[in-house]
């Protein structure tokens, strides 16, 4: 093959690769990929906008910031941080009891308990259940919060008002947590930021190189995501800065700089064992026993992720190692429609909430 022959054809296949690559480009573009980031719904921006959406007080226990611009519709905001019309004390719970007759229901859970994504708060399951004329549900709902937040919240409040019910309520989709995080005091576990990520308040610990280290503020959080899941971050060179132009080469180096990390933080941490089913146990466990001690009904209940209603009964096994011997009720007549999406971020529309409602109605049924 005579020289030149040998250049037009690495010529040809040099063409034939850079167009297949652009189309391969333009096709994870569309399908909603974006450049520069490793996840594509964090966007790099000169100037990140932080809505406080969430408080953390001395124990860690997150609450909901009353003034929060992305509250939903029809949202009441007591002065403790949860939602209600009135501060749960037990002065007014003891007249609840005493002239309504009511059984105090404590509703422990994160966003599908805050009451997300119902057209109105009105329709959501915890609402439904209170105009029933058989319970005053105190909702300490609060969004992206986990077992940990439903354990400290239990452990604080169910000693001081003293409920008939405990309701633990269980997302499949993203509750369950593999490490055992210590609550971070005046710093809340998520930060969202306008047009943005909410972002976890929890560094991953091989990207910190520190073991469940927590963020102390939105600016600390909103740098370290730039930095580590960005190529366009103040550690990054002008070659990185080029590459983050294209999807598949942010992408591509992103996976390959995490491995690499991921590889020397389990070389630091060699021979060492992490039990990933234990820390959701643990917190859940410790529920059981705090109401145990108070001689208070405890309820486990689940809410599957849109993707999983189908597997009905398979459910329990599914999640039985999180579990062991606690008990999760989950409701088997869920479907695909009763949500708002089908990925793990999307939460109940009105159907999916009147048909929890009525769950939780059957399970309190024999608390009357």
């Amino acid at each position: 093959m005579t020289k030149n022959k040998m250049w037009r054809r690495r010529l040809i296949q040099l063409v034939i690769f850079l167009v297949l690559f652009m189309v391969a480009e333009l096709a994870l573009r569309l399908y909603g990929m974006k450049p520069g980031t490793l996840i594509d719904d964090f966007g790099v921006e000169q100037h990140p906008q932080y809505m406080q959406r969430f408080t953390s007080d001395e124990k860690g226990i997150n609450h909901i910031f009353p003034n929060a611009e992305t509250l939903m519709l029809g949202t009441v905001i007591n002065g403790q941080g949860f939602r209600g019309s009135f501060d749960f004390v037990p002065a007014t719970l003891d007249s609840i009891r005493k002239y309504t007759g009511r059984k105090i229901i404590m509703l422990v859970g994160d966003s599908y308990v805050e009451g997300c994504c119902a057209d109105t708060m009105k329709n959501s399951f915890p609402d439904l259940l209170s105009k029933k004329p058989d319970y005053e549900i105190l909702n300490f709902g609060v969004a992206g919060t986990d077992p940990l937040q439903y354990r400290l919240v239990v452990e604080k409040y169910a000693p001081v008002l003293k409920p008939d019910v405990v309701v633990t309520v269980m997302y499949y989709g993203n509750d369950f947590i593999s490490f055992d995080r210590e609550p971070c005091p005046d710093a809340p576990l998520t930060f969202p930021f306008r047009k943005n990520k909410w972002i976890f308040g929890v560094a991953p610990d091989h990207l910190s190189k520190k073991e469940h280290y927590n963020f102390k503020s939105p600016e600390e959080a909103y740098t370290f995501y730039l930095n580590n899941y960005t190529l366009k971050g103040t550690n990054r060179g002008w070659l990185t800065h080029a590459m983050s132009y294209s999807v598949i080469l942010t992408k591509l180096y992103l996976l390959i700089e995490h491995r690499i990390k991921l590889n020397e933080w389990e070389h630091m941490n060699k021979g060492r064992t992490w039990d990933i089913y234990k820390p959701t146990y643990k917190n859940l466990s410790r529920i059981r026993t705090c109401c145990d001690s108070l001689h208070i009904k405890c309820l486990f209940v689940g809410i599957p992720a849109p993707g999983e209603c189908q597997e009905g009964k398979t459910l329990v096994n599914k999640y039985a190692p999180y579990f062991k011997d606690i008990q999760v009720t989950t409701p088997l007549n869920l479907t695909g429609s009763d949500y708002d999406g089908g990925g793990l971020e999307n939460h109940f529309n009105n159907a999916g909430h009147k048909k929890y409602a009525v769950f939780l109605d059957s399970l309190l049924k024999p608390e009357r």
